[in-house]
Parts: structure tokens; C-alpha cells; sequence
């Protein structure tokens, strides 16, 4: 029994209805893909300008290391 011939209540759909909420639902899903592409570039952008690529901590030799614990 294909599900594409009946609404979430189990009536029959006309096929007006039925190409209908294909169409809508193919340009809900096109909009949904845009929104979410848009945000990850506006996500990664604002990442890549806003924070430096550099570390945060200086790594110091061994012997830094060394005298740091002795301390």
C-alpha cells in the first residue's frame, strides 16, 4: 500500500493535494538546506575573522620546563 495516496489520518488525498504538498514540501526543504548552509558560512567566517589561528599558550623549552618545577 503506498503512503503517498493518504493523509496522517488514513483519509484518501486527492492528487490536487497530493502534488501540492510534494511542492511545498521540495521548497521547504530547499529553504531549510539554504538556511543551513548560510549559517555554517556565517559561523566559519565570523571564526576564521574574529579568532586568531595562533595558540593561545607559549610552549617553552624543556629546561623551562625543568626550572618551573623546581621552583
Amino acid at each position: 500500500m503506498p503512503t503517498g495516496k493518504f493523509d496522517a489520518y488514513g483519509e484518501i488525498m486527492p492528487a490536487a493535494a497530493r502534488e501540492s504538498s510534494r511542492t511545498a514540501s521540495a521548497v521547504l526543504s530547499r529553504i531549510g538546506q539554504f538556511v543551513f548552509w548560510l549559517l555554517v558560512v556565517v559561523i566559519v567566517s565570523a571564526r576564521i575573522i574574529c579568532y586568531p589561528a595562533t595558540p593561545a599558550f607559549d610552549v617553552g623549552s624543556a629546561t623551562a620546563l625543568k626550572q618551573a618545577a623546581a621552583r
